[in-house]
């Protein structure tokens, strides 16, 4: 079932957490699914915005699930490299990454998932190497990304689709993707049974679905076992992620408990 969930509605529910890895506090909102702490991996989805404190720093982990994060606010950087504004990560499962460090004018990003994560393992952490699984070890930045000013994206008279994360596409049904439309314009996304589910992510404009309309920040998942989702640009136009998940292998399949 389509799950959607407005960016104005989720962020009611923002509240100060302590990070498991450092013990600081930082700002977390949820937009589809819960937090975990132990467990299995469950097929639901988990999408939350983390809104980290001036100069804060997440230390090196991995998950046992794929997950895309998008920067959509403040400054920093991820490891050795600056990340910009607007940037994309993937991570494929038990890959390592970070630190992600904040800027002073703090740092924000969303963590999207098809399949709910257990938890962090932190790589400074003793027992961190019985919990690694093979894989593929995709990982990889998509930086540098611009949205477009109101009154242009307003005059768009032809829709365009931009691929992200080039290098790390694969026939598996991997992919990322930013969707740029006028007003009123409609779209018709990939099929979700070519992929382990997707994500649709506002960041411009607005997109309207036969539920109502969803402004930035707001957020669409669609299951692999679901239709391709049919939508339309809102009066402002649309600047829209699109991020799709692998499917699973059979060795990674996960448990519905």
């Amino acid at each position: 079932m389509i799950q959607a969930i407005a960016g104005d509605q989720a962020l009611k529910g923002r509240r100060i957490i302590k990070s498991r890895g450092t013990g600081e506090e930082h700002w977390r909102t949820d937009f589809l699914g819960k937090p975990r702490d132990g467990g299995g991996i469950k097929n639901e989805p988990q999408a939350f915005l983390i809104e980290m404190h001036a100069g804060e720093s997440i230390l090196p982990h991995f998950h046992e699930v794929d997950q895309f994060q998008i920067f959509v606010a403040g400054s920093g950087g991820m490891g050795r490299h600056a990340a910009a504004t607007l940037a994309v990560h993937f991570a494929e499962h038990h890959t390592g990454y970070g630190p992600i460090n904040a800027g002073p004018q703090g740092y924000s990003y969303f963590t999207l998932r098809a399949r709910s994560d257990p938890g962090a393992h932190y790589l400074h952490r003793p027992g961190y190497r019985e919990a690694l699984k093979p894989s593929c070890k995709r990982h990889g930045v998509a930086a540098g990304i611009t949205l477009s000013t109101e009154p242009v994206l307003m005059d768009r008279k032809e829709a365009g689709v931009e691929r992200l994360l080039q290098d790390l596409d694969g026939s598996d049904g991997l992919g990322a993707s930013l969707i740029r439309m006028g007003p009123g314009m409609g779209h018709t996304g990939p099929d979700p049974r070519a992929t382990g589910g997707l994500y649709y992510l506002v960041l411009n404009g607005g997109l309207e679905l036969n539920t109502g309309g969803y402004s930035a920040w707001s957020t669409v998942f669609v299951p692999r076992d679901d239709n391709p989702l049919a939508f339309k640009a809102g009066a402002k136009g649309l600047e829209v992620l699109l991020l799709q998940f692998p499917r699973n292998s059979p060795e990674q399949s996960p448990t519905n408990s």
